[in-house]
């Protein structure tokens, strides 16, 4: 991974990208990461996969709760119980 402190060359940090590489430049307290685009749908893919398994996990959760015949509160009745 190549890291820049100084002055940044934008065209040779987007060139490495295109290529291929992670580039990390770091812009005072900040640092910014330019991958390839291969990259990018890979971790978006990621995410996709990580939301709908957090999904299917609530409504198992949900589905048991029901089934042993416990009661559900809606939002609007937790917001009138402790006035939020």
């Amino acid at each position: 991974m190549a890291r820049a402190t100084e002055a940044v060359d934008w065209e040779a940090v987007f060139a490495k990208a295109v290529a291929g590489e992670r580039v990390t430049v770091r812009l005072g307290k900040d640092t910014v990461a330019v991958v390839p685009a291969v990259d990018l749908e890979r971790l978006e893919e990621m995410d996709s996969e990580e939301e709908e398994a957090l999904r299917e996990t609530a409504l198992a959760a949900w589905a048991e709760h029901e089934a042993a015949g416990r009661k559900t509160v809606s939002l609007e009745e937790l917001k009138a119980r402790y006035g939020l």
